[in-house]
């Protein structure tokens, strides 16, 4: 069955390889015909990337570019290079910090209120690097549970900035509060009504990579970025991994384009985006009785 499912996605997907402009159809016939499993599996096994050729993209992303990370480094690790390129580019960047990141105070000795303090000064220094706003905290410990108004919360940030490129963390990440945080975002985009981009980034798994961004020219100053998150680089060297990561999505930039580094992306207008994410919440297990 999944070799049967594996020659129809790929006959499916050939002719739309090079045409941005037909990815809604791709979706429509390929993406959202695969039940859960099978997402999953794509993912791990980077199936798309055979089939996929990204299309480069250049700041600015819009006039208003929003980030929501999750919890304090994802904006950096995800996107650092995009909202580099979005400041140089003389666009308005901000960040907006989901969950109060602490989960792990009693693992390191700490109470939460000061690893929430701790992880919130780290993104202020980062964005300080970056000259940009400090990030609005939202600072939900359990943010499934807070999800509803998380979302409204996050759709005022959206009407206040006028924000048309919103990044958010790939939908089948594994990390459950970066699928979370789609669902957030699906609600709160549900309840705007002007045109916005939405850019799923990378943290723990790969995207299925529509476009890419060649981040050479800020490289340096995403490490400097990377470089204030000390409390989550001692338990895991994020900065050399996501570096590893940006040199490893190089090799999808196209023939004859020159770039050392790359982030890449799975860029969806604002309807679609919705859609699939209710098509993603409807297909999580249920439980309890």
């Amino acid at each position: 069955m999944i070799r049967d499912y594996l020659r129809r996605a790929y006959r499916t997907a050939l002719p739309l390889v090079y045409a941005r402009t037909n990815f809604k159809l791709f979706l429509k016939t390929s993406f959202l015909d695969i039940d859960a499993r099978l997402r999953h599996m794509a993912l791990a096994t980077d199936f798309f990337s055979s089939v996929l050729q990204p299309v480069p993209i250049r700041a600015p992303f819009g006039k208003s570019m929003l980030v929501l990370a999750p919890h304090q480094d994802d904006e950096v690790i995800g996107c650092g290079g995009a909202l580099a390129l979005q400041v140089q580019a003389q666009g308005g960047a901000f960040v907006v910090l989901l969950q109060d990141g602490a989960d792990e105070h009693d693992a390191v000795g700490m109470s939460r209120q000061e690893l929430v303090l701790l992880r919130n000064e780290e993104s202020r220094r980062a964005a300080a690097r970056l000259g940009i706003e400090p990030p609005r905290i939202l600072g939900h410990a359990d943010l499934a549970a807070n999800a509803r108004a998380a979302a409204e919360e996050v759709r005022t940030v959206m009407v206040e900035r006028k924000a048309d490129a919103v990044f958010v963390p790939f939908i089948l990440d594994g990390h459950p509060d970066h699928r979370t945080a789609n669902y957030i975002l699906g609600d709160a985009l549900r309840e705007v009504d002007f045109s916005v981009r939405v850019f799923a980034y990378e943290v723990w798994g790969l995207c299925i990579a529509n476009v890419i961004l060649a981040i050479d020219a800020v490289m340096e100053r995403k490490m400097e970025m990377l470089a204030c998150f000390e409390f989550a680089n001692q338990a895991l060297d994020y900065a050399h991994a996501t570096k590893g990561l940006n040199m490893y999505r190089s090799r999808m930039l196209s023939a004859g384009a020159a770039g050392k580094y790359a982030e890449c992306f799975f860029e969806m207008p604002r309807e679609e985006y919705v859609a699939l994410v209710d098509r993603l919440r409807a297909a999580e297990p249920r439980t309890g009785g």
